[in-house]
């Protein structure tokens, strides 16, 4: 600069100068605050959408209890985990309330055009001032704050208490450790711009949700897992049901016809007998003529790895008469498992013991047809929840002998919607309208082949885009608005299928 005495002209100049750059530094400050509200403004619409997402998962435990009582425990935690992510989401919202009331400022909506209001937004006194009596010590209102986080943290945690990951995922996201020197809450609100301040609280109540969504989504799978395992395994028992006095007869105990690797033990008459191949094989009593009752457990490893017990009992008869294979009724099984699936072509097997001719089977329902000697194919159709098979066939003397079995007839399971396999991941924005959306049946015993016809698409911020097929390209308007951090939701996925139609599981994916 040029010394000794400045003209008027330069005195303007250098004025201006600093005009200038405080003006620029004022432009930088304005958007680091719109840029922070718009972060808020996003989390708190992703946490909307989340919220949506869940109640559907609550509406499917309802509507299964109302069904099924079994799934009456299952309503219970849901409820549970409803009550608990309310609580610490509403005592968030409070504080939030309670800050926008004191500035008198309202959080705008994405497609809002209201005038930034950026003295509220920049203020550092609102959260101090309500939060912390000095820098070092909090009020009633910042304990209570973080109580409410690390409250929820526990109770997340201990629901997963037999998933170290899960429960190390939710410890660190709800962490309340000090950053070093500082508290977690000094570190996050002390002297903080109310806007930033906004945007740490709404962040924690969309980790709120997105969590909620996973328990929920946990309780779900877990029991219909479960149930599967449960109604797989159940004792078979097969022996006959006549048999000769002083003759061998071997009788055999299965899990379940399709599976020969189940680990577990059996007990008859209080001793234990060694699986094999999924299968305790013993004699029978057949020591003098008459009645005889055969009793004992199964015990098998559930999902959960706790054991479970089931009891069994099988009569039969011992009989002098030395005729040469006695006729002893009939033996109905399902070739997959004790049920069998409307709306699919279930395999049934049948046959007469000391018969001489062919068997023929009959069912109490359409849907039966043959598939060779002693093979049948069953695909019932929409009706009782039960069917009985009746078998029969000639002996060698032209007796007729028969026997009935009642199967339970179930509804195909809804199918598991997902993209490239999985039904939560992150893809790229520029690479959302070249996904695809698929079904499937994971751990469903039959091979059901699908396709999807139709589903919704929820970007944040964006009107529900309606897409028909399976192309997510259908909603390329909406999706090539979504930000690196959006939840994209896809749900009422509709889907045709070898067993019918229905509405897959929803899907959520994370941009990135």
């Amino acid at each position: 600069m040029a010394q000794g005495k400045q003209t008027p002209r330069q005195k303007m100049i250098n004025l201006m100068y600093l005009v200038f750059i405080a003006m620029m530094a004022m432009q930088v400050d304005r958007q680091v605050l719109r840029s922070f509200e718009g972060i808020t403004i996003t989390l708190n619409e992703s946490s909307g959408l989340t919220n949506e997402n869940n109640a559907t998962f609550y509406d499917q435990i309802v509507n299964k209890a109302k069904e099924d009582p079994d799934y009456a425990a299952i309503q219970d935690k849901a409820a549970q985990v409803k009550s608990e992510a309310d609580k610490a989401f509403n005592a968030i919202e409070k504080i939030k309330n309670d800050v926008m009331k004191e500035m008198e400022y309202s959080l705008p909506t994405i497609d809002s055009e209201e005038e930034t209001k950026y003295v509220s937004l920049s203020n550092v006194d609102v959260l101090t001032k309500m939060l912390f009596v000095t820098e070092d010590k909090a009020k009633p209102e910042g304990e209570a704050l973080k109580k409410a986080i690390d409250d929820f943290k526990a109770f997340i945690a201990g629901a997963y208490a037999t998933s170290p990951k899960d429960k190390s995922r939710v410890e660190k996201i709800f962490s309340t450790a000090d950053r070093g020197r500082k508290s977690w809450l000094n570190a996050q609100f002390y002297s903080q711009p109310m806007v930033a301040g906004l945007a740490n609280l709404t962040k924690i109540q969309s980790d709120i949700r997105t969590e909620e969504g996973n328990l929920v989504r946990t309780l779900l799978a877990n029991k219909l897992q479960h149930e599967i395992e449960l109604k797989a395994f159940q004792p078979i028992v097969m022996a006959p049901p006549i048999v000769l006095a002083g003759k061998p007869v071997e009788g055999s105990i299965a899990f379940g016809a399709y599976d020969n690797t189940l680990n577990g033990s059996v007990s008859i008459g209080g001793q234990n007998v060694p699986l094999k191949d999924g299968k305790a094989v013993f004699n029978l009593n057949t020591s003098g003529a008459g009645k005889k009752t055969l009793s004992g457990t199964m015990t098998y490893k559930g999902p959960d790895g706790k054991d479970i017990s089931q009891p069994f009992t099988h009569e039969y008869e011992v009989v002098s008469e030395t005729i040469k294979d006695m006729p002893s009724g009939a033996v109905i099984s399902a070739d997959a498992m004790n049920v069998v699936y409307r709306g699919l072509d279930n395999p049934i097997s049948a046959q007469v013991n000391g018969a001489d001719g062919p068997v023929s089977l009959t069912a109490s329902q359409s849907g039966l047809r043959s598939a060779g000697a002693g093979k049948w194919m069953f695909k019932p159709a929409a009706g009782s929840g039960s069917v009985t098979f009746t078998a029969s066939a000639k002996t060698s003397t032209g007796k007729v002998v028969s026997g009935k079995r009642e199967f339970r007839i179930k509804p195909v399971p809804p199918a598991r919607g997902h993209v490239a396999g999985k039904t939560s991941l992150q893809v790229p924005a520029n690479g959302l309208a070249g996904q695809t959306v698929r079904i499937d049946w994971p751990d469903f015993l039959f091979d059901v082949k699908g396709e999807v016809t139709s589903f919704k698409v929820k970007v944040p911020g964006q009107p529900t885009a309606s897409v028909n097929g399976s192309k997510m390209s259908g909603a390329a308007g909406a999706l090539s608005k979504a930000k690196s951090g959006d939840v994209v939701g896809i749900f009422d996925i509709k889907y045709t299928s070898t067993a019918g139609g229905g509405e897959a599981s929803s899907i959520t994916i994370e941009v990135r």
